[in-house]
């Protein structure tokens, strides 16, 4: 980002266009991780066309980096749309993107060369795109990008999409406003609220 003067005003962070080059790098990032899936819509009903854009996967995401002791998300971004631009250098391509494009090298890839992109980072021996000017090292860093995968999955599996409009409130105040589309592709009925005696084990028939 600090490559991209349009996300700066005054010499100060325009925090509107950081906070889209944030989101829309998770929206491609989740996109890739769980994309629309036309084929198994075809064969087993529409709701299994939906993927991880229709249940607001990135805005999980950029939540659960933020958590951490130091928030994540931007830093995250920043590495991997620098490990995009390396990647399309190394192809011999033009890595550079028109102005007014915010340095989003990473939604300029194809869903296989994002795919390419998370592998090479979030591999152990891959977490070398450390942008300049950050206060974190490879220390830092490395417990944290291989979780992405993990967490794309939770955000998206979660209840976190069906909390709705109450999605951002404190976890107390969240509703369940609607069944989440992971739940319904999976064919999972959602939480009980308890059994008066045990659902999952025939006590008679053991005997």
């Amino acid at each position: 980002m600090e490559e991209n003067k349009d996300y700066r005003k005054g010499g100060l962070w325009d925090e509107n266009a950081v906070y889209d080059y944030v989101v829309n790098t998770f929206k491609a990032y989740a996109d890739a991780m769980v994309p629309h899936s036309p084929d198994l819509a075809e064969q087993y009903g529409k709701i299994q066309f939906y993927g991880a854009l229709e249940s607001y996967t990135a805005e999980y995401l950029i939540m659960s980096l933020d958590s951490y002791p130091t928030p994540f998300a931007i830093a995250a971004a920043e590495i991997l749309n620098l490990a995009a631009k390396q990647y399309l250098m190394e192809k011999g391509g033009d890595p550079d993107l028109e102005k007014g494009s915010g340095g989003l090298y990473f939604t300029k890839l194809s869903q296989e060369d994002r795919l390419k992109i998370i592998d090479r980072i979030t591999s152990p021996e891959g977490i070398i795109y450390i942008p300049a000017g950050l206060t974190m090292k490879q220390g830092d860093i490395a417990p944290v990008l291989p979780a992405l995968n993990r967490l794309t999955m939770m955000g998206y599996y979660s209840e976190w999409s069906g909390y709705g409009s109450t999605r951002f409130m404190p976890p107390d105040k969240r509703i369940l406003e609607y069944v989440p589309i992971g739940w319904k592709q999976v064919g999972y009925p959602g939480p009980s609220m308890g059994y008066r005696v045990a659902g999952a084990f025939d006590f008679a028939q053991k005997q």
